[in-house]
């Protein structure tokens, strides 16, 4: 099913089911659900989060402080089968239940085998990770759990009556902060604040490449990644092709030993053969086009394995962010506000008059004519590239994390709680 469809389905359906969902659930006060959370009696809780690969990695802070304070307590993730391979990596989830979003009628019939898991063993407490959809609200309600936590950007009035209580989405907050919000609704008395790091894949033995990209590049040097891609939630995060091939042949000439591997997904394989094909021919040898070759856990070791990495807005990036690694990162349709806690990242970033869109509307009101990523020019990338190999870059700092106030440090409560008013 393609993304406007989505889109489109969920203002169609959503929004009139949960308006309705919302003041049945006022009118009854109840649907046998807690007003506060018992915690010695959480046995289950449950995450969902369907879009979004990043998302997903700045969720492991909240998942990890989950599954350190609530040890016995069985931890669902509600997700689609394309986020199946990460969160399979994540040793702190016990279960995955998948809503296949290919079709309308599959989506349909996943979700009532989906909501059947749940209702054979109820939940206790139900996180619900989306800010932009209502499909997860619906999902949320028929599950009955007895305690749900969701996240509101705009009015919650439409959802008030669905949730327990709702967290204000601050788009100027680091978002793995605005995820442990809940980690303070539930009392939780230690917090994880940093990313996943994946040291279980590493600790597990795995190789740093797949033996098939062995055979091409030379192990014992060092590489740069190249990330070009960039999925559809927002296809306007990507920088022109153009604008790689032009950065690539650029490094070539300018540090003749350096390594460049690119990468992309299967899908995305003749999107990255395009930007191979735009690279002057006499630098091919150097330049491994990986796409669609590498598994999750083989991408995530190439990551860990290189100099840096240059990359749009994307799942990759979070991998780099996860891992420290040093990363250039270009942003344009989404404020890199949100990330500034990151370690070893460089943002490029032009805060246009309508950016960050991606806030306020489904569909960018550009129509992909993305001016805030057409403004980044090639020789202010390489210039910040000349500055990290030879040590003159200053990173970004966690200053705008530490300028938020998120809670009352005498009651841990979190600011911009809604709470549903029941007797």
């Amino acid at each position: 099913m393609k993304l406007k469809s989505k889109i489109y389905i969920d203002r169609l359906l959503g929004t009139p089911i949960v308006f309705i969902f919302n003041y049945l659930s006022l009118f009854f006060l109840h649907f046998d659900q807690e007003k506060e959370t018992d915690n010695s009696k959480i046995k289950r809780i449950a995450i969902c989060k369907f879009m979004g690969m990043g998302s997903i990695i700045q969720s492991t802070p909240l998942l990890m402080t989950l599954r350190n304070n609530f040890p016995k307590a069985e931890i669902t993730f509600i997700t689609v089968p394309k986020n199946y391979p990460l969160l399979s990596i994540f040793p702190f989830i016990d279960r995955i239940v998948l809503v296949n979003d290919k079709s309308a009628i599959e989506l349909i019939i996943t979700t009532l085998k989906s909501l059947f898991q749940l209702w054979i063993n109820r939940t206790d407490v139900f996180i619900d990770l989306e800010i932009y959809s209502y499909i997860s609200t619906i999902f949320t309600v028929l599950s009955f759990p007895k305690y749900k936590i969701g996240f509101y950007r705009k009015e919650s009035r439409i959802q008030l009556g669905v949730y327990s209580k709702m967290i204000y989405f601050n788009t100027k907050a680091p978002v793995k902060n605005i995820y442990l919000q809940a980690a303070y609704l539930l009392n939780c008395k230690t917090k994880v604040v940093e990313l996943y790091d994946y040291k279980n894949l590493f600790e597990n033995g795995l190789n740093t490449f797949s033996a098939k990209l062995g055979e091409l590049v030379e192990l014992h040097k060092k590489y740069i990644v190249i990330n070009p891609n960039a999925s559809d939630l927002r296809i306007e995060r990507k920088w022109a092709l153009d604008n790689f091939s032009e950065l690539i042949n650029i490094i070539m000439q300018t540090y003749p030993d350096e390594q460049i591997v690119l990468t992309g997904s299967e899908d995305e394989k003749d999107y990255v053969e395009k930007l191979y094909n735009g690279i002057k021919k006499e630098y091919h040898s150097r330049v491994i086009n990986s796409s669609g070759k590498l598994t999750l856990n083989e991408l995530i070791a190439v990551i860990r394995n290189s100099r840096l990495m240059i990359t749009n807005d994307s799942g990759p990036m979070h991998i780099a962010f996860a891992l420290k690694k040093e990363t250039i990162a270009l942003f344009g349709p989404c404020s890199p506000i949100e990330y500034m806690t990151q370690k070893n990242v460089c943002f490029v970033y032009k805060n246009i008059y309508c950016s960050p869109c991606v806030h306020h509307f489904s569909i960018s009101p550009c129509n992909g004519d993305n001016q805030c990523m057409k403004l980044i020019q090639t020789n202010e990338v390489m210039e910040i590239l000349n500055k990290i190999y030879n040590n003159e870059i200053k990173w970004n700092s966690d200053s705008f994390g530490n300028g938020i106030l998120y809670n009352l440090t005498s009651t841990e409560k979190p600011f911009g709680i809604v709470d549903r008013k029941t007797k």
